[in-house]
């Protein structure tokens, strides 16, 4: 049985998780920790996958990690989106961008074990009061989706550049990341609307009164950002991965546009949300648009949406009460505010604000020592075990390959494939172009510089 952590390293694993603060970021102690939340969230994944017990899920539960989890996605967030644009305002043309990369990627990790632990009732009562801090990330992280798809980053997505300069490699990868982040956070935000009434009284109002989470969905289900039109034809995003359907497959509804209509649903027909929410004519026009997104064959997937049809339209029928809805009050006296983000940029002012804690990290990820450059790369090399991840993403590649076409894949499996390096017997292709094949990760690489350029273009 394949494990990306075994069962003997979990516990020490988990229990190493600890909060950072915004200066160790990429230091030493950082990076083993970062090395372990890697492997944990490799492993969480494998077990949802293969429907094993979720080891991960548990131990992260029990001995209370999901807050310092969330401690740390707003530290790599802020470390984002203050502190990288200084470093690079001192050095344009770093020498290595892998080790920045590795920073945003942390981030990713973070939200999917984050996405893992909180599809269990058990995992979103652990979060507590860090429940606000969630709801502040997620929705956040929502927006920045929307955004995306907004300005055209669909349009783009299959167009890479193999000569594109270093900086705009990193600001594509690094929308990348908010994609997928995002994409996980509409989970994240639908287990929690499931879930709201074991969440703090603070919860309610900050999804609803703060950010309205009810229009943030409906946004959502219109712009759609779980498919993409392409030169391949119609993409959706399954198993963090854009698969081309066809057939059946165009209508078949994927999780995160279940997610979406979820969370709405439960919001809508939470009797302590809606004594909160004042449903004026603007919102009632607003989530009327998604009912022409309640087609016949939506709602044969989905059945629990019929319900949720009917009630958009007795909304859209009932005319302007606005004047009852808007005398609604919560008897709310005091609320709970979220600490997590404000604590960390307070810390910051100690050592000069983000300005100064990027001088200090101006050798870390700004060096030019080509040993040491090399000797973090071949550690996180180890630590991502590059070469069981693209044995299972073939697997998963195949399953969805059958899923969406219908077709037989076997006679392509027993096929006989040789080694573009070595012109050995080979099983793995390589993980972009899905075409080339590998007899191991070690030809690969010795073969990418050759084939990179046509690798990207047959992609």
């Amino acid at each position: 049985m394949n494990n990306f952590v075994f069962p003997e390293e979990l516990s020490f694993f988990v229990g190493s998780i600890r909060p950072f603060e915004i200066r160790d970021v990429g230091s030493d102690k950082w990076l083993d920790v970062h090395e372990m939340i890697i492997k944990l969230s490799q492993q969480a994944i494998l077990e949802a996958a293969e429907h094993r017990e979720e080891e991960v899920k548990e131990m992260l539960i029990t001995q209370d990690k999901l807050k310092i989890l969330i401690h740390e996605a707003f530290c790599v967030f802020l470390w984002k989106t203050k502190l990288l644009p200084h470093l690079l305002d001192i050095d344009p043309n770093p020498q290595a961008t892998f080790l920045i990369y590795t920073v945003l990627y942390h981030e990713g990790a973070v939200i999917t074990l984050l996405d893992m632990a909180l599809y269990h009732s058990s995992g979103c009562e652990a979060l507590k009061d860090t429940s606000l801090d969630l709801i502040d990330y997620c929705a956040q992280g929502v927006a920045q989706v929307i955004g995306l798809v907004s300005m055209g980053y669909h349009e783009n997505g299959d167009n890479i550049d193999v000569d594109e300069a270093i900086l705009t490699e990193l600001e594509r990868q690094k929308r990348d990341l908010i994609y997928k982040i995002g994409i996980r956070c509409i989970s994240i935000l639908c287990y929690m609307a499931d879930n709201l009434n074991s969440l703090p009284i603070s919860a309610t109002r900050r999804m609803v009164v703060t950010h309205d989470i009810i229009w943030l969905m409906a946004d959502l289900l219109q712009f759609r950002p779980w498919q993409r039109k392409t030169k391949k034809g119609l993409e959706k995003y399954v198993d963090e991965k854009w698969v081309v359907v066809r057939g059946e497959g165009v209508a078949k509804v994927v999780k995160h546009e279940a997610h979406a209509w979820f969370c709405l649903r439960q919001l809508l027909f939470n009797s302590n949300v809606m004594q909160s929410y004042e449903l004026n004519e603007e919102r009632r026009k607003h989530l009327g648009k998604c009912l022409g997104l309640l087609h016949e064959s939506l709602l044969d997937q989905l059945p629990p949406l019929i319900d949720l049809k009917q009630h958009l339209c007795q909304l859209s029928m009932s005319g302007n009460d606005a004047a009852t809805t808007a005398s609604k009050k919560s008897n709310l006296v005091l609320e709970e505010l979220p600490e997590i983000k404000e604590n960390l940029i307070a810390d910051t002012e100690k050592y000069g604000g983000f300005l100064g804690i990027a001088q200090l990290q101006e050798q870390i990820f700004l060096s030019k020592d080509k040993d040491h450059i090399l000797s973090v790369a071949q550690r996180l090399n180890i630590a991502y075990n590059t070469d069981l991840l693209a044995e299972l993403e073939e697997k998963v590649t195949a399953t969805n390959e059958q899923l969406v076409d219908g077709s037989n894949m076997q006679s392509n499996t027993n096929a006989e494939h040789k080694c573009a390096n070595c012109q050995g017997s080979a099983e793995k292709k390589c993980s972009q172009c899905k075409v080339i094949y590998y007899c191991s990760r070690k030809c690969q690489l010795d073969d990418w510089t050759g084939h990179k350029n046509n690798c990207l273009k047959m992609k």
